[in-house]
């Protein structure tokens, strides 16, 4: 009977063992799914600041673009390229940068600066994100060669964004340049004309750049007009002897402008190309396309993307306009100032232009039928007349006119601006790294 007692006393251990076994299990497994859970929802969470990084970055790098091709700087005025305040140095300048400014014939020494802090909101006010731009143009860098000069034409756009508790961040560059516009070859005169020039009015060309005031593809007829002359820098001298302000003054009596060259009592002088073959060979659409470095429907596709396209008769609507301009027809500018000396302006005149008032031009005016000047009317840069025969009045020239004509010609309003022309950026194809 006491071996019996005994025997019955041990029953249970093995579901007590088994229990025990389950308990534990079921423990570890608990705290394995806790863990995941806890890595899944680390994972999710770090996704989403990441993607918040990722956004903020891209649309910062957008702003960083589109400020390259051009917004409104403080002055008012629609301003391309690195430099809005035209201080020579790069807006919001990432490392230290020293470089040659030929224009000034000094030394530019720019310190870095800030950067553009962007902040960026959700819809229901929940949500926010931030920013940052910088630029780098100096040489050296991935976009710009070792060896070669800084310009606020080119250079490198970085955005940072962070996440909306700022831990995650991630890192967006692209280079950026400018179409070359005249495809190298912008006009080195003052006046171009692939046929006539008879205006009669009291006018001055002046070119301190370069060595002609003046080329026709015809005759050139300065002694048609008791007022009428054409001037250089002295002789002997030589454009870095000047500074930009004195190589582009409308004066004439001054140290740094020779004695008129082609004047009524002169006749046409060295300063003076005139009956060029060449140049009157060219028809049309070569004529236009020896100054452009697209077609006429590329540029007009270029003003179309600014919204400056105008019909003839709101040519006032361009008025402070900067980059390029397409008049469409046969047109009429009364006064009026059009673009600026950091933003210059490309005046396509589709058609004939009756200039009258004080119109004031800073950059290129290109006709393609016939200007008559009958007021004043000022150009720092160039003009370059077309002179269609479809469109030019039978038996004139493309270029008349009795009223005053100042032309003073400055490559700085052309090709070799300080600053892009408003809406030529390009994005530098595989430039663009998220590293």
């Amino acid at each position: 009977m006491k071996s019996q007692n005994v025997h019955k006393s041990q029953h249970g251990a093995a579901t007590l063992l088994t229990a025990l076994v389950l308990l534990i299990g079921i423990t570890l497994v608990t705290f394995l799914s806790s863990k995941t859970v806890l890595v899944q929802t680390q994972i999710a969470a770090d996704n989403y600041r990441m993607t918040q990084a990722v956004a903020a970055a891209n649309a910062a790098l957008d702003f960083g673009v589109g400020y390259f091709d051009g917004v409104v700087n403080a002055s008012g005025v629609v301003v391309a390229g690195f430099d809005h305040d035209n201080n020579k140095c790069p807006d919001y300048l990432s490392d230290p940068l020293s470089y040659f400014d030929a224009s000034t014939n000094t030394t530019i020494n720019c310190a870095a600066t800030s950067p553009y802090a962007l902040t960026y909101t959700s819809t229901d006010g929940n949500l926010v994100t931030t920013a940052t731009v910088t630029f780098d143009n100096d040489d050296g860098t991935r976009c710009v060669t070792a060896g070669e000069i800084p310009s606020m034409k080119s250079g490198l756009i970085t955005a940072v964004g962070f996440s909306d508790d700022g831990l995650a961040q991630r890192t967006m560059s692209q280079c950026v340049g400018t179409i070359n516009i005249f495809g190298g070859n912008s006009p080195k005169q003052s006046m171009v004309s692939r046929s006539g020039v008879g205006l009669t009015g009291n006018y001055k060309m002046i070119n301190r750049y370069y060595n002609t005031t003046a080329w026709s593809g015809s005759a050139v007829n300065i002694g048609a007009s008791a007022s009428a002359a054409t001037y250089l820098r002295p002789v002997g001298t030589r454009e870095s002897d000047y500074t930009r302000a004195q190589l582009e003054d409308s004066g004439t009596g001054n140290a740094w402008t020779s004695q008129p060259i082609s004047d009524r009592d002169k006749g046409n002088g060295v300063d003076t190309i005139a009956n060029d073959p060449g140049l009157a060979s060219l028809i049309s659409d070569a004529f236009f396309n020896n100054f452009f470095y697209g077609d006429r429907t590329t540029m007009k596709n270029l003003a179309q993307s600014l919204d400056q396209v105008y019909p003839a008769a709101n040519v006032g609507n361009a008025d402070g306009k900067s980059g390029v301009v397409w008049i469409e027809g046969d047109a009429g500018i009364n006064g009026g100032t059009y673009g600026s000396a950091d933003s210059p302006v490309i005046i396509i005149i589709n058609g004939n232009l009756q200039a009258s008032g004080n119109p004031n031009i800073i950059g290129l005016l290109y006709i393609r039928g016939q200007l008559n000047a009958a007021g004043t009317v000022g150009v720092l840069g160039s003009v370059v007349v077309e002179g269609d025969l479809a469109l030019v009045p039978a038996g004139e020239d493309p270029v008349v006119g009795h009223g005053g004509v100042d032309l003073v010609y400055s490559p700085y309003a052309l090709d070799r601006s300080a600053n892009p022309i408003v809406g030529t950026t390009t994005a530098i194809s595989g430039s663009w790294r998220d590293w």
